[in-house]
């Protein structure tokens, strides 16, 4: 018996095959075409830990003699092909893995990975709680965690995996474990921001608190506005001592038109703070189009839904770098001047983020104990920088690969020649060729490498499950 005859004996009723009207809906329903154009031999889709557990038990001991190769895919959000699917192997999916339970203090709050974010803000706002989870509401909640993932409340709670207090995991082996401060604590710690190492995460306990009403929405501004946009940005991440804010600085290209914009959120409700005044006061503000209102968690999240679609050509690419104005715009520079040599592109839209990594931010996750990334407080203040091509046109695929890649390697070089380029790299934007846990560092990486030698030491999750940044294939 291979893998494939024990999977299909252990759980029969939840395999879907090529063929089949629900494989083809499962298959299609990914954030990228990329990952949607991978078939699997199958599909399997368990409903909770212990069958999750059965498909582990089924696979483990046929693995090093049949070449079974597997993906686990939570909602499918992140955009490369091999990512949370895999051509003529096993792909698991957790969708199915659902459930929102506020504890009996409604302190805590225990989700499913196979949810979103949205699902989770609506359940907590009939009590009049949110917690600090994702930005977009139709992101599903296992992938952004095992990222790192950013939040609203990110200045205030650090990353999203720094407020969970618990992973329910299976391990290679099927083994069911909970990771948490007290059992487990390295895994614990690993699991915030290292990815699909060590196991399949089955669900997250999450703190709650209070929902309160929002100050913000986008801001849309003329193109020339950016430069100011960005002394704003770079202004806000060295001096603002608020640290109920958050803020998405970008450049964009779509249907023509060049845009500005500022995302900006004060989550006391407090209206035109002086923490956003700065960004407000910009000239060129399109007041027609701009929304900023007092609103809800809830509402934010869906708003910034709208901004992206399913069934894309898209993907992510990013760096980070120490807060300097001078230095952004020489990477809008080289950005513009790739963007003119793709705007021919069929349904070209291109934008070029900058996300605030605060020393506030960075402190308040070190004080949440702490996750696998390991940034020093002191490295802050920090920006990410976020390159994000779409477009419809296969034809199309090869030249921009290529040429956001370049302009990938030419902001590394800019920043490093200057000394400001970071070592961190964002996983849940990485562009698929980085070393990501490099840019964790030394210690670190070293970390991660002991507490996946003690749960997975067959290395099932290195070799089996090749999707994703791994462990294994860091220099």
């Amino acid at each position: 018996m291979n893998a494939e005859d024990a999977l299909k004996e252990a759980l029969p009723h939840s395999i879907l095959e090529r063929g089949g009207q629900d494989y083809d809906e499962a298959n299609g329903s990914y954030f990228t075409l990329f990952a949607s154009n991978l078939k699997p031999a199958f599909i399997v889709q368990p409903s909770d830990a212990n069958e999750v557990s059965k498909i582990l038990r089924a696979i483990s001991p046929h693995w090093k003699e049949n070449s079974t190769r597997v993906a686990v895919r939570g909602t499918g959000h992140t955009p490369f092909a091999g990512s949370a699917n895999i051509a003529d192997g096993i792909t698991i999916d957790l969708r199915k893995l659902k459930g929102i339970e506020l504890s009996e203090a409604d302190s805590t709050v225990c989700i499913g990975v196979g949810e979103m974010w949205g699902s989770v803000y609506d359940a907590l706002e009939k009590h009049g709680l949110t917690t600090a989870g994702g930005r977009v509401d139709r992101v599903g909640v296992g992938g952004l965690v095992l990222g790192g993932g950013m939040s609203i409340y990110s200045t205030r709670h650090g990353f999203v995996c720094d407020s969970i207090i618990d992973f329910e995991i299976v391990l290679a082996s099927g083994k069911i474990i909970h990771a948490n401060a007290h059992d487990h604590s390295n895994l614990w710690t690993a699991l915030k921001g290292g990815l699909n190492n060590f196991g399949v995460v089955t669900s997250v306990k999450m703190r709650t608190f209070e929902s309160r009403s929002i100050w913000g929405g986008v801001a849309y501004y003329m193109p020339n506005a950016f430069e100011e946009l960005v002394e704003a940005t770079v202004d806000f991440v060295h001096h603002e001592n608020d640290e109920d804010t958050h803020i998405i600085t970008s450049a964009g290209y779509g249907f023509g038109h060049n845009i500005a914009t500022c995302c900006m959120y004060q989550t006391q409700g407090v209206e035109k703070s002086p923490s956003m005044q700065r960004f407000t006061s910009v000239p060129g503000m399109i007041e027609s189009h701009s929304n900023l209102r007092t609103s809800t968690h809830v509402e934010f999240c869906k708003e910034l839904s709208d901004f992206t679609k399913d069934n894309v050509r898209s993907f992510y690419a990013t760096l980070t770098i120490h807060a300097d104005a001078p230095l952004v715009m020489a990477i809008h520079h080289v950005w513009a001047e790739v963007l003119a040599g793709l705007k021919d592109a069929e349904g070209f839209i291109f934008s070029l983020g900058l996300f605030p990594l605060t020393k506030a931010l960075l402190h308040n996750a070190r004080k949440a104990g702490g996750n696998a990334q390991d940034i020093d407080p002191e490295d802050g203040p920090l920006l990410i920088v976020f390159l994000n091509p779409t477009w419809d046109s296969d034809s199309d695929d090869l030249r921009i690969n290529e040429a956001v890649e370049r302009l990938l390697e030419k902001s590394k070089a800019i920043a490093r020649d200057t000394g400001k380029l970071h070592r961190y790299i964002f996983p849940n934007y990485a562009f698929h060729k980085e070393d990501v846990f490099q840019g964790y560092g030394d210690r670190a990486l070293s970390a991660l490498r002991e507490t996946s030698k003690e749960f997975d030491p067959e290395g099932f999750f290195q070799h089996v499950v090749p999707g994703g940044f791994k462990l294994g294939m860091s220099g």
